[in-house]
């Protein structure tokens, strides 16, 4: 069963409603047919074509987008306490300050407190005068429009000078009660602490305020009766004017408004003993152009170079500034102590204080799997620094050392009670330099052992990676941290007759010895590419350069681009910032000035680095001294009459492993030249290359032994 739809009464007929709404659309047609000219029949006879909706986009910039929660909470405006509560290096060099400070002061004034003693009684009857003085003037009220009346008398004026004089004695009616009763008071006062009921501590202490007060108010104001103890220096508290007026005397910038300083970073605030401001420079200008205009920067804020430091912001954009200035010039600021001087161990394994940074903010330092250089001109400060990496090393009872003194002055030789004989030289004559290339021989010996040990110890679970931690180390005393420095390396490097093979040691063992414990600190003072082989540097990690005059020192011993990136060892003046450099390879690129230690300091802590390890090891397993000419001849085939480098490089090699392990070609003719062997083009088993010839060799040894004889 269906039902019929509900209708309206007043509703018209389906089919009279039908009509409407068809004539209602049509009506609607024809005005849109005459706005375009055409006609009724034109239209209906036309497509209707919907035109495609014209997408307009989002804008090209996106609307700020509202922080969530999360990032609200995360936001720091700055650290709550200042560095130096937080950081022990600094709490302990704040207190000691303190203390130093305290102490001076005190100990000024007592030596001056016969001064204070006799100022004090010359000024306190005069300060007592005055006092009287002054009372008796305020209760007779005298003082009080004595000008008045004095006016009126100078103008024959009774009636205004008695009416004056009316007031004045009305007004010491009443003083005069109140200077009586004060005058009681203190003769009172005076009577009781007389009395012998009063201490003799108590009564010096009223005494000696009493006259002390006295003195303070009949001294001359500009003779103050304390010596003045503190002279407080002379700065320019950084402010914003002031750093964009410095930053646009570096030419870089045109427009002080360009200069911005980014909310929440940017504000100028105490870091250290200076300022620091971190702005963002304008499109077009890095940070990098600011630190090389570092002395127009001075300049344009008025003060020495060496307490403005410029600085790349690490993981920022490049046009970030980093701008630290000084209270006063850095080098007139006293370093804080190394920490390490009065106690305490290190750890091969683990970060140490090397020294500190512009801020005198401490600076670590780290040994295992890396190696070191440090490079820079005579008087910049590399035995003083190398020396601090050595004293750190020598407080760890497992390190090793092994040390060699190219240049002879005895800048190491602390250290020599901690080498086990064989390993320690100092001189720069031929009998050490073939010493080092022996000890070179024994790493590279050392390298080849160490790998199936420590491989056999990771397997044991040491360690989850093949390489030395302080458990394997501790565990077996043959894989112990070697620590091998070598001064005037280039020396070594450039020697006619074992350069070569020296120089290919080396490579090798700062490639496979960073992982097993073996670490060379290596210092030169001849910065060039004879001197500083590529293949040594590019596999170092840790480099530091001292001063030097120009870029081209400066990218060969922090690597290329180093200038470019901001390092400026040039700005440090030889033999004056000495100590101070760039160094990279751990952390940030920084400028970083090595704790000072003098000789005596570094030989007490060499004492107790003896006293750590119980003593030293024996003797180390050192290759024995070889003649390569006798050795040629032991591993010549007798039927040959000549022979190509490689081949005999390979033969020797393997018959003395020991000795000419990292011998290669190049480096065996560089040794056999210099003994007086000529290099030749040498035909043999169908090639032509280089090589010598068996008569030459058996002529040279000749020779030797008749010049020896």
């Amino acid at each position: 069963m269906t039902s019929d739809p509900i209708t309206n009464p007043t509703d018209p007929p389906p089919d009279e409603k039908a009509a409407r709404i068809v004539d209602l659309a049509q009506r609607r047609a024809d005005r849109a047919a005459a706005a375009q000219g055409l006609s009724a029949a034109d239209a209906t006879d036309a497509e209707t074509v919907t035109p495609d909706p014209v997408v307009v986009g989002g804008p090209v910039d996106p609307p700020e987008r509202r922080p969530d929660l999360a990032e609200v909470l995360d936001r720091r405006s700055g650290p709550v306490l200042p560095l130096w509560l937080t950081d022990r290096y600094q709490r302990r060099d704040m207190l000691r300050r303190a203390a130093s400070a305290a102490g001076y002061h005190v100990g000024t004034h007592v030596v001056l407190s016969p001064v204070y003693a006799g100022k004090v009684a010359w000024y306190a009857p005069q300060g007592a005068a005055r006092l009287f003085s002054r009372v008796l003037g305020w209760t007779s009220a005298e003082t009080g429009n004595w000008h008045l009346r004095q006016d009126a008398a100078n103008r024959n004026d009774p009636k205004t000078w008695l009416d004056l004089d009316r007031h004045r004695m009305r007004q010491a009616s009443w003083r005069w009660w109140v200077t009586g009763a004060a005058t009681l008071t203190t003769g009172g006062g005076g009577m009781l602490l007389a009395a012998d009921v009063t201490p003799w501590s108590v009564k010096l202490a009223v005494l000696a305020a009493g006259l002390v007060g006295l003195a303070r108010y009949g001294r001359p104001l500009d003779k103050p009766i304390l010596a003045r103890t503190v002279v407080r220096p002379i700065y320019r508290k950084l402010t914003a004017e002031l750093t964009r007026k410095g930053i646009m005397a570096t030419g870089l910038v045109k427009r002080p408004e360009d200069i911005v300083f980014p909310a929440g970073v940017g504000e100028i605030r105490r870091d250290g003993p200076g300022y620091l401001a971190i702005v963002d420079l304008p499109d077009g200008v890095i940070a990098v152009d600011v630190v090389e205009e570092r002395p127009k920067l001075a300049g344009g804020l008025r003060l020495p170079m060496d307490q403005v430091w410029p600085d790349v912001m690490p993981r920022e954009h490049p046009s970030r500034l980093a701008l630290w200035v000084a209270d006063r010039p850095v080098s007139a600021m006293k370093q804080p102590p190394w920490p390490l001087l009065r106690g305490g161990q290190t750890d091969y394994f683990k970060p140490f204080v090397y020294g500190f940074d512009p801020r005198m903010r401490p600076v670590e330092y780290r040994m295992d799997e890396r190696n070191s250089l440090f490079a820079g001109f005579p008087g910049s400060g590399k035995s003083l620094s190398a020396r601090v990496v050595l004293a750190g090393m020598a407080l760890d009872p497992l390190v090793q050392f092994a040390v060699f003194d190219l240049a002879g002055r005895g800048d190491f030789d602390a250290f020599e009670p901690l080498c086990p004989p064989g390993l320690f030289g100092s001189g720069a004559d031929e009998g050490t330099k073939a010493n080092a290339y022996r000890m070179l021989m024994w790493l590279l010996k050392e390298c080849d052992e160490r790998g199936p040990r420590i491989k056999h110890y990771a397997k044991q679970g040491l360690n989850t990676e093949n390489k030395l931690n302080r458990a394997i180390a501790e565990k077996d005393a043959r894989l112990r941290p070697i620590v091998a420095p070598i001064d005037e390396v280039q020396e070594l490097i450039t020697d006619p007759e074992i350069g070569k093979s020296a120089t290919a040691a080396m490579t090798s063992i700062v490639k496979r010895g960073r992982a097993l414990g073996i670490h060379l600190v290596l210092m030169t003072q001849r910065i060039d590419n004879q001197s500083l082989p590529k293949g040594v540097t590019s596999n170092i990690a840790i480099r530091t350069c001292l001063a030097v005059p120009s870029h081209v020192e400066t990218d060969l011993a922090l690597g290329t681009g180093a200038y470019r990136q901001g390092a400026r060892p040039t700005q440090f003046e030889i033999g004056v910032d000495a100590g101070w450099g760039v160094r990279v390879g751990y952390g940030q690129m920084s400028a970083v000035r090595a704790a000072y230690l003098d000789r005596a300091a570094v030989e007490r802590i060499c004492a107790r680095g003896v006293a750590l390890r119980g003593g030293v090891t024996g003797p180390a397993d050192l290759p024995a001294a070889r003649d390569v000419l006798d050795d040629l001849r032991a591993v010549w085939v007798p039927a040959e009459r000549g022979q190509h480098w490689d081949t005999l490089a390979g033969r020797l090699a393997d018959r003395f492993p020991e000795a000419y392990s990292a011998v290669t070609p190049e480096a065996l003719s560089a040794l056999v030249r210099g003994k007086g062997v000529e290099s030749r083009n040498v035909k043999s088993g169908g090639s032509t290359r280089k090589g010598t010839y068996l008569a030459d060799i058996t002529a040279a040894a000749q020779q030797r032994d008749s010049d020896a004889g």
